[in-house]
């Protein structure tokens, strides 16, 4: 369906918490995309390409594929081997009716880390700024405080363990124990339906890109594994 059409469909669902209240893993994001749409009068791929990608040089990033760089998509195992179930991915060779804020956007490890150091930057990459270091400290703060409850944390929804809370688009960690993984207070980390994952260390100055295409349940063992690895590897 078109972004407007989604919009309107969601428009008509009770809210299922009183707002300021519950914090829950929802379409928040998809929404957001279309309220940029609409703000700026441009479908969100363009809108990111001219704002995000490009000044960033993030080359291999958008919401399809072309023809030309097809064979470079990597393909996921035809069945999950954890579950058994088929694995199901989203069609990324053909142009979707909605730019979808929440999912759906294919990128490369190599960007991914681009914009990943621009955000551990403070909002700055050779030389071009996207956003100022307010905007960044802002957006990975804790925002839930004690009056929002989050039954369901967004730590357990990544990785299966506690010990993180929610800034704006981003899991934030509160300190450095409870989480039950290696790092640090104050780190921020999201990840993707297909099994990928990121998170950003100012404390350790540490970006990690971890890039998958399984959509499997065993998703947070491989992330925890990822993580501890690369915290394992550090020396002074």
């Amino acid at each position: 369906m078109t972004p407007a059409e989604q919009v309107a469909r969601m428009a008509k669902i009770p809210l299922i918490h009183q707002p300021t209240t519950m914090w829950e893993y929802s379409m928040a994001v998809d929404i957001l995309g279309r309220v940029i749409e609409a703000a700026s009068g441009k479908r969100l791929a363009v809108f990111l390409d001219e704002r995000l990608f490009r000044p960033l040089k993030m080359v291999d990033s958008g919401f399809w594929v072309p023809s030309s760089k097809i064979s470079r998509v990597a393909q996921p195992l035809p069945v999950d081997l954890a579950s058994g179930l088929k694995t199901s991915v989203l069609d990324v060779s053909a142009e979707p009716k909605n730019d979808s804020g929440g999912a759906g956007a294919v990128s490369t490890a190599t960007d991914y880390l681009r914009f990943s150091q621009m955000l551990l930057n403070g909002g700055e990459l050779d030389g071009v700024r996207l956003l100022s270091r307010s905007t960044i400290k802002l957006m990975t703060s804790d925002h839930l405080g004690m009056r929002i409850a989050a039954p369901f944390q967004p730590g357990e929804l990544l990785l299966g363990t506690p010990g993180y809370t929610f800034g704006l688009g981003f899991a934030v960690r509160q300190g450095d124990g409870v989480a039950g993984v290696p790092g640090s207070a104050g780190e921020f980390m999201w990840a993707g339906y297909a099994g990928t994952f990121f998170w950003v260390d100012p404390q350790e100055e540490i970006v990690g890109v971890y890039m998958t295409q399984a959509p499997s349940p065993i998703r947070a063992y491989y992330r925890k594994m990822f993580k501890a690895l690369v915290y394992q590897a550090l020396v002074d």
